[in-house]
């Protein structure tokens, strides 16, 4: 294959790997009784460096005003899948984290496709590795500029 070919084949893989993406965090979204937007609020709780966020932390990482992520919190916390708490350094701080039952269906759901996307990224060496993270920031970074003013 040419170079423009790969170039077109690997954005063709990238829009099929964004649709099942989509399509999985909805099969999520519905399994939980969640809205997309309850479901970012909730996704950003986890993950490697996962810690509890206050309320204004988590609407400026969802991209969300503070009246709009207080409501989602409202409606998770509802549903059992998350707590407010007060920060023990800060008593005035309120933080939010996933409840244990919220821990346990993500693990369900998406504990799987980690361990699957794990075990088949140590095929490869630190180089290809060091590649493909230098592709996904690119693509970040590429789909968060076209989010301001003059973007979409």
């Amino acid at each position: 294959m040419s170079s423009q070919e790969l170039i077109d084949a690997f954005g063709r893989a990238m829009q099929q790997y964004q649709r099942a993406v989509d399509a999985l965090d909805q099969r999520a979204a519905d399994r939980l009784g969640l809205n997309r937007t309850d479901m970012r609020c909730l996704e950003l709780l986890f993950g490697p460096a996962a810690q509890p966020l206050s309320p204004g932390e988590l609407a400026a990482a969802a991209g969300m005003t503070t009246g709009g992520v207080t409501t989602a919190i409202d409606r998770l916390e509802r549903a059992g899948y998350v707590t407010r708490e007060r920060d023990a350094g800060d008593r005035r701080r309120v933080t939010v984290r996933p409840t244990p039952l919220a821990q346990r269906l993500v693990q369900e759901i998406y504990g799987p496709v980690v361990e699957q996307g794990t075990a088949y990224l140590r095929r490869f060496d630190d180089t290809v590795l060091a590649g493909m993270i230098e592709i996904l920031e690119f693509a970040t970074q590429q789909h968060n500029s076209h989010l301001s003013p003059g973007g979409v």
